[in-house]
């Protein structure tokens, strides 16, 4: 039960991410890709430190993380770069690490509380 409540979970990840960030305009900041992987950091440390699941793994590992991707960042900011939005690129990775820090930091103060 356990496996494919796994693929379940990981599959509606995949679709949320893959909903929420349709129709990104390029060439911009991935506004989009950004408010998701913030919002999966948030939810990371909120799950990890509240106490409703006694078992985080399913949540953490195949629902957050099949909706964050490192890897769309890295092509984002690889495609920024090669458009010659060099100040995008950077303000973007920049962003993508302060502000899903800071959610993360938020979701494991509000878990613990």
């Amino acid at each position: 039960m356990t496996a494919l409540l796994f693929i379940l979970v990981a599959a509606a990840g995949t679709l949320a991410r893959a909903f929420a960030t349709a129709g990104q305009p390029a060439g911009e900041i991935p506004w989009r890709t950004l408010a998701v992987n913030v919002t999966g950091a948030f939810l990371l440390g909120f799950i990890l430190t509240s106490r409703l699941w006694d078992d985080p793994v399913v949540a953490t590992t195949a629902g957050l993380g099949s909706l964050t991707t490192f890897s769309t960042v890295a092509a984002e900011t690889a495609s920024l770069i090669d458009d010659g939005r060099k100040g995008r690129a950077m303000a973007y990775v920049g962003m993508t690490l302060v502000v899903g820090i800071a959610a993360a930091w938020l979701g494991l103060s509000i878990g613990d509380a």
